[in-house]
């Protein structure tokens, strides 16, 4: 039967038949289409050659499964000495009551006598995570068997312990002396056990490149909050060498689980914290294996640590560490540790030193305060969050979607950091951020609370990825930020009137910006004016002309750059609030200055009091526009 395709019929010749022969081949032995039982009355083409190549394939492999099929299962493997048994599971109850010395590895500070544990964030040390994994292996493995290494160490999350957590932890045999154990979502590791210890390696004494004196001791390491730990896991005993691959120094080996390892950890942190040029904010991540070549260090023995750095790369450092006894000989090899690195620009590594007396925020002469969005991933933002946060406000914040969580904590940032200046020109000393919360008014109006800001009057905007506030002691206030306009009709016909669309070209003639930015200018102060008001626009930005109260409005127009002051704000309110004493250690030792301000895209921003030099009347100030939530 012909079958119409919809195209001429092609007819070869002879001559072309001819030239194409070489592409003919006779038909493989034994394939399903050139069987015996075919007649072989001429060549075949390769195509069907190639065809009858594929079927044979599929119906060898056929034949291999149906015949493994049929010889049932094979039998049971002998179980090796040393091989952990079936697959457990048990659930523990970590807590600071369980693991006490947790206290002592808080990533944050507070003020001494902080009642809330959790604002300090007690975690536990990756290195303590191997110890409980170790526990719940042995308790899976055969009697006689101790641990001689660790191998895919993956730490997941933050395993906090204030409020007290369930962890479900997992043992399953994984070869002839492996565990591999589960700690819930926090970690994973493959634990190596074995009857006795390998033999130790030679030491690599190769040494470091451009070697130097180590410019912070062992005792600053802590006094000066290079390090955050406590007395349990302050075990770096002496900092020696620094090159440009590695680190040198001593540990004291602590009886607290993990402890000897984190302090190995944070020599090799510290080695980040001084090279690196920016996200010096290092946590440990991952490890490719650890062996042990002997029995723990005894408490208050001393172990020589080299950290040799391998790779640097824009999120991540990984190098090797060798720790040796008194001796000489080899304790421990640890094989690519990787450390994650997170945003920490000039602003953001200073209050790892200092959060009781600098901020995120930047602070303007005017008396408000600017935060701009300085990382670039969640979980550098989680560390920021926490910095910043207390417990019923990151309880708010866990409650937004996570888009809407970004804007809302740049707000709750110059909003905390704008308070914070307040105190401190009224002479109140250092004040942590955890200690200025922020609450909202039944209204969702942003709320000062607190023994040291209550009564305080507080406005927030934020928009894209930048945050203003506005802070007074007892006086109404309000702010705004917008970038500004490209579509400035669109902007009078939905948002302005008559009046103030003659006020914006007198404003935009007088200051030079041009009439986008002097029309986006009123939109602002109009937000400003009606949230300082406490009506808002409801809904009816151009009906109505302006809200008119007896506080005037403020406005600067920063095109191209971040806002920039306008006249000098009047001097702000002194307290008479004493200036508290803050018991801490001596603070020292090289903290960057912030950077200047980045560029920007066009915004304005507005804000109230205003300086009678200002060439119109608003309202009083305000904060947030119906987009951005409070």
């Amino acid at each position: 039967m012909l079958l119409d395709l919809g195209s001429p019929l092609v007819r070869l010749g002879e001559a072309a038949r001819t030239a194409l022969g070489g592409l003919s081949a006779p038909p493989p032995a034994g394939s399903a289409t050139g069987s015996a039982a075919e007649p072989a009355s001429g060549p075949r083409p390769v195509l069907l050659s190639a065809l009858d190549a594929v079927l044979a394939d599929t119906g060898a492999a056929a034949r291999t499964v149906t015949e493994a099929w049929a010889a049932g299962p094979p039998p049971a493997p002998v179980e090796p000495a040393g091989r952990v048994g079936p697959t457990g599971t048990e659930v523990l109850r970590l807590s600071l009551a369980e693991l006490p010395y947790v206290r002592d590895h808080c990533v944050y500070l507070q003020p001494e006598g902080w009642p809330e544990d959790s604002d300090r964030f007690p975690v536990v040390p990756m290195t303590t995570m191997l110890e409980l994994a170790a526990e719940a292996a042995l308790r899976h493995a055969p009697p006689g068997l101790h641990v001689v290494g660790y191998e895919d160490v993956r730490a997941l999350r933050w395993l906090a312990v204030e409020p007290a957590v369930d962890v479900e932890v997992t043992v399953r045999g994984d070869g002839p002396g492996r565990a591999r154990v589960g700690l819930g979502a926090y970690a994973s590791v493959v634990v190596l056990l074995g009857e006795r210890y390998g033999q130790p390696p030679a030491p690599d004494t190769t040494p470091l490149r451009d070697p130097r004196p180590a410019p912070v001791s062992a005792e600053a390491l802590y006094r000066d909050r290079w390090m955050f730990h406590g007395p349990r896991f302050a075990a770096v005993h002496e900092v020696r060498t620094v090159g440009a691959d590695g680190i040198e120094g001593v540990l004291r080996a602590l009886p607290d689980p993990g402890a000897l390892l984190d302090a190995a950890g944070q020599i090799f942190g510290h080695w980040m914290q001084l090279r690196l040029p920016v996200d010096r904010l290092v946590f440990p991540a991952t490890v490719d294996r650890i062996r042990f070549f002997g029995p723990q260090p005894a408490p208050g023995e001393l172990v020589a640590a080299t950290a040799r750095i391998r790779e640097v790369h824009d999120t991540t450092v990984r190098g090797d560490l060798e720790l040796r006894r008194a001796t000489g000989g080899v304790w421990a090899r640890i094989e690519g540790w990787t450390y994650r690195r997170f945003g920490a620009d000039e602003r953001v590594w200073p209050m790892k030193f200092t959060p009781e007396v600098c901020g995120i925020g930047e602070p303007r002469p005017e008396g408000w305060c600017l935060a701009r969005r300085r990382w670039t991933d969640p979980a550098s933002q989680e560390l920021v969050m926490r910095r910043y946060l207390g417990a019923a406000e990151r309880a708010a914040y866990e409650r937004l979607s996570p888009r809407a969580r970004a804007p809302w904590l740049l707000g709750r940032i110059a909003a905390k950091d704008a308070l914070r200046r307040l105190l401190w020109d009224g002479g109140a000393g250092p004040v942590f951020p955890a200690e200025v919360p922020i609450g909202n008014d039944p209204a969702g109006r942003p709320l000062a609370e607190g023994p040291l800001t209550r009564g305080f009057r507080l406005s927030i905007a934020h928009k894209d990825r930048i945050a203003v506030a506005l802070a007074h002691p007892g006086r109404a206030v309000g702010i705004d930020v917008e970038q500004v306009t490209a579509d400035p009709d669109a902007l009078v016909r939905i948002a302005l009137g008559p009046e103030e669309l003659r006020l914006a070209e007198r404003l935009a003639a007088c200051e030079g910006t041009g009439l986008p930015a002097a029309l986006t200018a009123l939109w602002c102060a109009k937000e400003a004016a009606a949230k300082a008001e406490g009506s808002g626009l409801g809904g009816r930005p151009g009906t109505g002309g302006w809200p008119r109260t007896r506080t005037p409005a403020r406005c600067w127009c920063a095109p191209r750059r971040a806002p920039v002051p306008g006249p000098h704000h009047p001097a702000p309110h002194r307290s008479a609030r004493p200036r508290r004493r803050l018991d801490r250690p001596r603070l020292g030792g090289p903290v960057p200055r912030p950077l200047p301000p980045h560029g920007d895209p066009s915004w304005h921003l507005t804000s109230s009091p205003r300086s009678p030099e200002c060439s119109w009347r608003s309202s009083a100030t305000s904060t947030s526009s119906r987009r951005r939530s409070r």
